[in-house]
């Protein structure tokens, strides 16, 4: 039975992920910044899927407490088969002239050194199969400007970078890396908008719809499949048209209702 380890996996996209490997018959490994919402989203997808399952504390940001996770893992599961970075600072309302040096750390440990240190473990534990697959959550952003992300936005442009290094570097060892570029997802930052606010953005793309995290999860699935035994080093655009136009929004507006969102939670 294989195994996928997905970071941030208690709720929105993340949790979606996991239902859905946990339908393919995958055991199950998420991590939370809380270890209670870990444990309780692993016993709740266990009892539900039938599959085994295991929730860690873990908040990216400590090499050392990765390092001991993944070791978990192979002692629980007897390996890795994939592995999924969806944990990210998402990094909203930070003006670029008052930006602190706290802010920006906060941003890159997580997207960026968090990753990073993620995937080296993973492919430690995929060496020794020969054979695995990283699935990165990268972003429509690091392809365009949104007022207040910029941050953010960087992040994700060193993640598309990190996608094609790894993937060319642990090619010899059966390890294929790619990324899922999203955009337009619906999640629960949503619930603070009225029909009329999601009206607006709906209109700005060309689909008129946003992504669930079941597409998104589609997208990851493909990419950690034997489907994609080929594909490596390379995106997977899930973003309902966004990178094709120019959008009409003011991008300080939308980051605005995230940062709202951030604050009240």
């Amino acid at each position: 039975m294989k195994t996928v380890f997905i970071t941030g996996a208690t709720q929105n996209t993340g949790l979606a992920i996991a239902k859905y490997f946990a339908i393919k018959g995958y055991q199950i490994a998420i991590s939370s910044r809380s270890i209670e919402n870990a444990e309780e989203t692993a016993a709740e997808l266990s009892k539900t899927y039938g599959i085994k399952a295991k929730g860690y504390a873990l908040s990216l940001v400590d090499v050392k407490e990765i390092k001991e996770t993944f070791e978990d893992i192979k002692k629980t599961f007897g390996g890795l088969d994939v592995f999924v970075g969806n944990s990210a600072n998402l990094g909203v309302g930070q003006d670029i002239l008052a930006v602190t040096e706290e802010e920006f750390d906060a941003v890159m440990d997580v997207n960026i050194k968090g990753n990073y240190f993620c995937c080296q473990q993973a492919a430690l534990l995929m060496k020794e199969k020969k054979k695995g697959s990283i699935v990165l959550i990268g972003s429509v952003h690091y392809r365009g400007a949104v007022r207040g992300r910029g941050l953010y936005a960087t992040s994700k442009g060193a993640i598309a970078t990190m996608v094609r290094s790894l993937a060319y570097e642990l090619a010899e060892y059966g390890i294929r890396v790619n990324q899922v570029v999203a955009g337009a997802i619906r999640t629960n930052r949503w619930d603070c908008l009225t029909e009329e606010e999601m009206a607006t953005r709906r209109a700005n793309w060309p689909l008129g719809i946003e992504s669930t995290g079941e597409d998104i999860a589609k997208g990851v699935y493909y990419l950690a499949s034997d489907d994609s035994g080929t594909v490596t080093g390379t995106d997977l655009t899930i973003d309902s048209g966004v990178l094709t136009c120019l959008l009409k929004y003011d991008g300080g507006s939308q980051a605005g209702d995230m940062y709202d969102y951030a604050k009240r939670n």
